[in-house]
């Protein structure tokens, strides 16, 4: 199979799965937020303490493997990112975004907030 039948399949596979749970292009990051509350809902019988190290251990388990996966493709492929490794990572960040959106609804902390807490952080001179 060539590289673009490859692509073309994943892209389908893609559409057809957002068409089936019945997910919308995601615009923004309140956007993602609010669809992310209403996909995973806590159990009522799980312990509010119990929330928080779900989604930080949730965080650490994904960054763990994205490091994995990044010493796999610079060990490994010769830091060349293929089509497949590209699909794993994205996965992976997709998985380490979940977890911190619900972190953030957990704390009642918008994404948007942190997005632009982050970037005013970083234009700061000697910024930490």
């Amino acid at each position: 199979m060539t590289q673009l039948m490859i692509e073309l399949i994943a892209w389908l596979t893609m559409l057809t799965i957002r068409q089936i749970f019945g997910l919308g292009v995601i615009m923004n990051f309140d956007e993602y937020q609010q669809q992310a509350e209403e996909i995973f809902q806590i159990p009522p019988s799980f312990d509010d303490s119990l929330t928080y190290i779900t989604w930080v251990l949730g965080l650490s388990v994904k960054v763990g493997e994205l490091s994995w996966r990044i010493n796999q493709l610079i060990n490994e492929n010769n830091g060349i990112l293929d089509y497949k490794t590209n699909l794993q990572i994205t996965e992976v960040m997709g998985f380490i975004l979940w977890n911190m959106t619900q972190l953030a609804n957990e704390l009642q902390i918008d994404l948007d907030d942190i997005a632009v807490s982050s970037l005013q952080r970083l234009i700061q001179p000697n910024n930490p």
